[in-house]
């Protein structure tokens, strides 16, 4: 269960974090907030996702740096070509494209972005984690034993809305 609770705070804490980075990086882009999301709260899956696994994998005894790294650039470019894919074909949804970036695969993969992704993964994991999130859930941990359940609640009913609002609006496009 410990496992299963610490996967869960930093699947929320990255999720998060990820939603305030694509804020960030869609002002300093274009001057204004992102206007749209995947889901409708504060949270980006794919960093979630992403974070929460290189994170497991980082706790594994021994891993040397190399794999660690190796880990931050196919973990991350994985869950962004997964997901990419799903929104494409499912959806009818492109959240970003990379077309017109050298190296890219379908415009939802590319090599300038995936290094991105290794060098913040692998400073979220090595300095970010260590440092600051495992104290945070260290502090926060008897608490989040007892909440944790209502904060998945809230992303299944948010991965509903946003399932059943994209249903309507592909059905009236139709």
């Amino acid at each position: 269960m410990d496992l299963l609770l610490y996967f869960t705070f930093n699947f929320f804490i990255y999720g998060f974090i990820g939603w305030i980075l694509e804020n960030c990086f869609s002002y300093f882009k274009t001057g204004h907030m992102q206007k749209e999301g995947f889901l409708y709260g504060p949270l980006k899956p794919m960093y979630a996702i992403a974070m929460s696994v290189l994170v497991l994998c980082s706790k594994v005894d021994n891993i040397d740096n190399y794999t660690l790294i190796t880990f931050c650039l196919i973990i991350p470019t994985f869950v962004e070509l997964i997901t990419g894919l799903i929104m494409r074909i499912y959806f009818k949804k492109d959240y970003w494209d990379y077309s017109d970036l050298k190296y890219n695969y379908k415009g939802i993969i590319c090599l300038s972005f995936s290094l991105i992704w290794t060098i913040l993964s692998l400073i979220g994991v090595k300095y970010i984690q260590e440092y600051l999130i495992d104290t945070f859930y260290l502090s926060v941990k008897q608490y989040w034993n007892s909440f944790w359940y209502l904060f998945v609640v809230a992303l299944v009913l948010d991965s509903m809305k946003t399932i059943k609002g994209m249903s309507i609006r592909r059905k009236a496009t139709n």
